[in-house]
């Protein structure tokens, strides 16, 4: 079982994989190299797991809601550096993400979209009308929640359920929240970043995994992912949210490749 991360150097030579199978070795020296590789390639990824370590569904805030759901709107469909120069602004243009003063925009919805496209730079003006029903979305959920302890305790109780559960119900999940631009693949994305434990299904994830043959093809279905993943996790010591992370980094800098050659039969 290997410790949590502390410092870079605790990412090299981690598992011990005395008195295990043949396999199991195998996969252990898989996620030793990836950890080393993606380490020396990318050293950004030390904090990007402790981010993800870090997060705990129990702090999640409405304001925190709105900034993770508005992150996954506007990197849909475009690349995480370019959001990530303009979300500054953006994040000032929609005050900070504060929910109450971001959903009163609704009444002049298309208005304030375009005044959010000229104050951050960013002109997609669909994003920054679905950010601001959002808002409104959040606090009707909160509401209609109310007697479960409102959409805070709605999360929390999501996140006690197994992966596989979860990974069946995402979809009907999308459905319940109806958030705009959150559909049966973002769904994930926007789970795992308020905290709960689980993966998302993204295409390098996909290939790396396919091109280890781990499972059969990129296009294999979520809840054969899941089990591999489920898989790697209980031999690495990993959350299932690190784990994601750390091949979602290394399938990004290799192309989706395996630059050690590693096959499992």
């Amino acid at each position: 079982m290997r410790q949590r991360l502390a410092s870079p150097t605790m990412l090299y030579g981690i598992f011990d994989c005395s008195a295990r199978g043949s396999i199991t070795n195998e996969v252990y020296r898989f996620l030793n190299h990836i950890l080393a590789y993606t380490l020396e390639e990318c050293p950004e990824i030390v904090e990007l797991m402790k981010f993800y370590n870090n997060l705990h569904v129990e702090k999640i805030t409405k304001r925190y809601v709105l900034t993770e759901l508005s992150w996954i709107v506007y990197t849909s469909g475009f690349r995480f550096d370019i959001v990530k120069k303009y979300w500054p602004a953006i994040k000032e243009a929609f005050y900070y993400f504060d929910v109450t003063e971001v959903a009163l925009m609704s009444s002049e919805l298309e208005t304030q979209a375009k005044r959010i496209c000229r104050v951050s730079g960013f002109k997609n003006l669909q994003k920054a009308m679905w950010c601001i029903q959002n808002a409104k979305r959040i606090i009707q959920l909160d509401y209609e929640m109310k007697h479960l302890g409102g959409l805070k305790a709605y999360f929390i109780r999501m996140s006690k359920k197994n992966l596989f559960e979860l990974v069946k119900s995402a979809p009907n999940i999308a459905k319940e929240l109806r958030f705009k631009g959150i559909g049966d693949t973002t769904i994930f994305h926007f789970m795992k970043n308020l905290g709960i434990d689980i993966f998302k299904p993204d295409i390098h994830v996909r290939r790396v995994l396919a091109n280890l043959r781990l499972v059969e093809h990129e296009n294999a279905s979520t809840l054969e992912i899941c089990k591999v993943m489920s898989f790697l996790s209980s031999i690495s010591g990993m959350k299932i949210s690190e784990l994601d992370t750390l091949l979602f980094i290394y399938g990004k800098i290799t192309h989706d490749g395996t630059c050690s050659q590693l096959k499992f039969a």
